[in-house]
């Protein structure tokens, strides 16, 4: 298992002092550089170290490079593929997927770094006095929930892991894969430790912080892979029924006097979190703009750039019977979502399919949530102040080559949602000939906070419990709480199997909860691929359900047997 610096851990600022005792001077003490003994001596130490588990988790699904193969959670699932080239791997033509790969490598390699840090924060924590004890057992709490959050990571989307649970030093060849019943009990007994000694929301004052919710919730997801729908039911219900969230129903944060809706609402800028009067958020990643180490530095890499890989690069689309040399629209506009490249094109089923054919009664497909409907923008444009239509065929194809229609509609211009974009609101912005504005320099990176948790999520985790205990109705009616927030028809108990959760789970939380995670854990990435992604259904198998361990580490592990997922 590849080994990691206690450098990138630990974010410390050591004193150093000198003693005149002979014997200690013998000892041999690194001043000048970190290591396990002189890193971790104080309670401040052990706060920092934690911290950075939290930088690490924000970035785990996060994409800081806009590296595409960093959106494999969605690329080549019943969600998605690449835009600007369907027929590429990237997850559509999956027989080209090898261990190599970059993405299964970093999911592996980051999972485990997070472990590997977590283990010594945990074997070191009880030889330190803390000043504050109580910060002691919030520390622990908070890094058993990451541990546990990692290696449930690493089972869904592995099978069988090594479980790991001392802080190797010492570099080591000899791991074997432990069967994954043995891992569920370690995370779900880490998670206990974290529900049993993580504060309420009510008791922490800083945006982020891990709460008790959080472990319930996740507990709730770990039991129904387990198995124990009753457990999983009586774990989200300690959030739903607890008193302390709610879902938002009315208007609320930072742009409520523009045109939207609650649901618009909990993606604008500064909305997420508790202090903004949001109550259904239970775990946020933080982003802080021109914040070093903020994740949010406009110019360099390390910022979200999710807008470019989900929106279409509409600024070069070119319709039917233009005017020579025009391009149909203007530039890349904050009204128009951003400055998207097409590198993720959401599928028919996600624009289409799941909202039965129906765009006025849910919120969540209104035009404030899914751009449709492009106004023709560019003044030199034969179709100034034309409306394009990509929820209507006829309307869409009429502005389209007939030769062009599949690149168009795939990279060109599509159904962009807007939950991933700073729409209207990019700064800084100019006026380029009296139009605009356009974006420029650093408006090109999204600088809201990203849910990890949320209470819609909750209430779909416990129907998914109710529907495991054969009880349609409870599963419908924590369905119909999502539902009715969203002004959507509310569905009947012959409805719910598990298809329909899995619909429900794109209407509400596409972009929030990584699909493939999902579908890994419930074994339905073939399944669900293969009945609604086009260009991956006839490359994707059976075995393409879980990744393949890395193949580095196959070859560095020389003293035991670590055995490839069949398939690979």
């Amino acid at each position: 298992m590849e080994k990691f610096r206690l450098l990138t851990l630990l974010l410390l600022v050591l004193t150093i002092t000198f003693s005149c005792d002979e014997e200690k001077i013998l000892e041999e003490k690194p001043l000048d550089f970190l290591t396990i003994e002189n890193a971790l001596v104080n309670q401040d130490d052990f706060g920092n170290s934690v911290i950075s588990l939290y930088d690490l988790a924000r970035r785990y699904f996060g994409d800081p490079n806009s590296n595409t193969e960093r959106f494999d959670m969605y690329l080549g699932t019943d969600v998605g593929f690449n835009g600007r080239n369907p027929s590429i791997h990237q997850l559509s033509a999956y027989e080209a997927f090898t261990a190599d790969d970059d993405f299964t490598v970093n999911r592996w390699r980051d999972a485990y770094r997070m472990i590997f840090d977590a283990n010594i924060i945990l074997n070191k924590i009880n030889e330190v006095e803390f000043e504050d004890p109580a910060l002691k057992v919030q520390y622990e709490a908070e890094t058993r929930f990451f541990r546990a959050w990692s290696y449930r990571n690493l089972v869904h989307l592995y099978g069988d892991v090594p479980l790991v649970l001392e802080d190797d030093t010492e570099p080591e060849a000899n791991y074997t894969r432990t069967p994954k019943a043995e891992v569920w009990a370690q995370i779900i007994s880490d998670l206990n430790f974290a529900r049993d000694n993580l504060p309420t929301v009510d008791e922490v004052d800083e945006d982020g912080r891990l709460v008790k919710a959080a472990a319930y919730h996740l507990l709730s997801e770990m039991y129904i892979t387990t198995g124990e729908y009753q457990n999983a039911v009586d774990a989200a219900s300690w959030v739903i029924d607890g008193g302390d969230y709610a879902l938002m129903t009315e208007r609320f944060g930072s742009r409520t006097d523009e045109p939207g809706d609650v649901y618009w609402d909990l993606f604008r800028l500064d909305n997420q979190n508790r202090s903004s009067g949001n109550t259904e958020s239970i775990w946020v990643y933080q982003v802080e703009y021109l914040t070093p180490g903020g994740y949010g530095a406009p110019n360099g890499g390390d910022a979200n750039r999710y807008e470019r890989i989900i929106g279409p690069e509409y600024n070069r689309f070119v319709a039917k019977d233009e005017n020579p040399g025009v391009r149909t629209f203007i530039f890349e506009s904050t009204y128009n979502g951003g400055r998207g490249q097409g590198f993720f094109r959401t599928n028919h089923l996600v624009t289409h399919l799941i909202w039965d054919g129906d765009r006025t009664n849910d919120i969540r497909t209104s035009d404030h949530n899914i751009l449709r409907r492009w106004g023709v923008d560019n003044p030199e444009s034969a179709h100034y102040g034309d409306t394009i239509d990509t929820w209507d065929p006829d309307s869409y194809y009429s502005f389209i080559e007939p030769a062009r229609i599949e690149i168009d509609t795939n990279q060109r211009l599509f159904p962009t949602f807007l939950k991933l974009t700073m729409v209207n609101n990019h700064f800084p912005t100019e006026m380029v000939d009296g139009v605009g504005p356009m974006m420029v320099s650093g408006a090109r990176r999204l600088y809201t906070d990203q849910y990890a948790m949320r209470l819609a999520e909750t209430y779909l985790l416990r129907a998914e419990a109710y529907l495991g205990l054969g009880n349609p109705a409870a599963a419908a009616d924590d369905i119909n709480v999502v539902r009715a927030r969203a002004g959507a028809p509310l569905a009947t108990p012959g409805e719910i199997d598990i298809d329909y959760i899995l619909d429900e789970r794109l209407r509400e939380l596409i972009f929030e909860v990584p699909r493939r995670l999902t579908l890994a854990r419930l074994g339905l990435v073939y399944d669900r691929t293969v009945r609604y992604n086009k260009y991956a259904a006839p490359h994707i198998q059976p075995h393409n359900n879980l990744y393949p361990i890395p193949s580095r580490e196959l070859r560095v592990n020389t003293e035991a047997e670590l055995i490839q997922n069949p398939g690979y």
